[in-house]
């Protein structure tokens, strides 16, 4: 065996353990990927329960958000419950934001939109008061997609 040979068996090994290399490395980066996802989902899911728990420690905001499906209006709750309300419903709608943000910078994936904010949750007359008081607060992404997918164009007087 010459020395010809011999380089021809060291670049084909060499060759070999960069493959094996590639395929490890794409193996970890995928791994890495699922597990950032599954830490992204525990995240929205942990924060959906803290914004529950504020939620029912004020029982007009609590009250106002299960009847929300009955179409309720902002105008129809004690004038002492709404700003409490509408902080609740802000800190809710940058839950939604923060969703979004993560569908589309490919984090979650794309039904994570409707599993875990829902496909009618913008739809009632209280989130439409509360969005026509808030939409301000939140990235113009977000408006645009908010207002596209619910019908909504922007302050909507009660």
């Amino acid at each position: 065996m010459d020395w010809t040979m011999i380089g021809a068996l060291g670049e084909v090994g060499g060759g070999i353990a960069v493959v094996a290399s590639l395929l490890y490395v794409g193996r970890q980066v995928s791994q890495n990927n699922r597990i950032a996802r599954a830490e992204a989902y525990r995240e929205v899911t942990m924060g959906w329960a803290r914004l529950l728990h504020l939620w029912a420690d004020d029982r007009p905001s609590a009250k106002a958000l299960v009847e929300s499906s009955a179409g309720i209006r902002l105008s129809e709750l004690p004038e002492d419950d709404r700003n409490p309300f509408v902080l609740r419903y802000a800190a809710t709608i940058r839950m939604f934001e923060t969703i979004y943000h993560q569908v589309t910078e490919g984090v979650l994936d794309p039904d994570a939109l409707d599993i875990l904010w829902g496909k009618d949750a913008g739809t009632t007359p209280l989130f439409r008061d509360a969005w026509a008081r808030l939409r301000g607060s939140y990235s113009p992404e977000f408006r645009a997609f908010v207002e596209e997918r619910y019908g909504l164009t922007g302050p909507d007087p009660e």
